[in-house]
């Protein structure tokens, strides 16, 4: 397991108005603005501090050497809205009466940061970048101790039926729904994650993958070909399985038993919460998912 890093903030300086910190992390340097008239800069940068942290700790290192964020005001409380562009550049959108408490339990700013980490590809693979934000966001935060595994498993089990096909649905390529996009994509990912801990004896895993992708220079600045990508991250883990699995999923209605994928994985809910079988096949395979080990 990568140790989480807690970022540290300099000083920020002043200029027009406006805030502005250059954030120091391991592999990179986030250039933070932020809004005037909103929340403060004590309530703001711990939240950026906890989201770069958990990208830390599942890619090993910031995805990038330098991005910048842009915090600006809005009305209420939370996350209004966030994005993440090919310069490198998150925009987020930030209720100017939101407390610390409330981002403390925010996912937005870590899904955006992860987007840096894989490369731009054409329009009908979007599911594939929102679907591995979308996975990799929770297992990032609990592996910076943000977020209780069963917390994860919880949410993922609520939350990938979503990601089914439904009538009439094709394949993740052709069928561009809200649900497939994210939720597809994110069940492609979690499939992938488990099979290639299964097939290297729980040695590798996603992170491997996308660990390589990134390192080969396929980050948000640079657009690539879906396969190049896939050729990249198998070549990592030593087996085939993101090709395998995309050439599964992406034209036609894969469907998948989850609930037999929660019984392998040793994952159940029992009065209202998540409990943990060790005994179940894949149990190994669930604790390293969250864990990093």
């Amino acid at each position: 397991m990568v140790a989480s890093t807690v970022m540290l903030p300099c000083a920020g300086i002043r200029a027009a108005g406006n805030s502005t910190h250059r954030v120091s992390v391991p592999g990179g340097v986030l250039s933070i603005w932020i809004e005037p008239g909103g929340a403060s800069d004590e309530v703001v940068l711990p939240w950026i501090s906890a989201a770069a942290d958990a990208v830390v700790s599942y890619y090993g290192k910031f995805p990038v050497p330098e991005s910048r964020v842009r915090v600006r005001s809005g009305a209420g409380n939370g996350v209004r809205g966030g994005r993440t562009y090919a310069n490198l550049s998150t925009e987020v959108t930030l209720g100017r009466s939101s407390t610390a408490a409330e981002l403390g339990r925010d996912w937005v700013m870590t899904h955006e940061l992860i987007h840096l980490a894989f490369p731009s590809v054409p329009r009908e693979h979007r599911w594939l970048e929102e679907g591995l934000a979308t996975y990799v966001e929770p297992i990032a935060r609990a592996r910076a101790r943000q977020l209780s595994a069963e917390r994860v498993w919880e949410d993922l089990m609520r939350d990938l039926p979503q990601g089914l096909p439904q009538p009439g649905d094709r394949g993740l390529d052709f069928t561009h729904t809200w649900g497939r996009t994210y939720w597809g994509g994110a069940l492609f990912c979690l499939l992938a994650d488990v099979e290639i801990r299964e097939r290297t004896h729980n040695q590798r895993g996603l992170e491997h993958a996308l660990r390589a992708i990134v390192a080969a220079g396929g980050r948000a600045d640079h657009e690539w070909d879906l396969s190049r990508a896939l050729a990249v991250g198998d070549s990592a883990t030593g087996v085939p399985v993101l090709m395998e699995r995309y050439a599964q999923m992406r034209s036609t209605p894969f469907s998948v038993d989850l609930p037999a994928l929660w019984r392998r994985l040793g994952v159940r809910q029992e009065g209202g919460r998540v409990l943990f079988d060790d005994g179940a096949p894949l149990a190994g395979v669930r604790r390293s998912i969250t864990s990093g080990d």
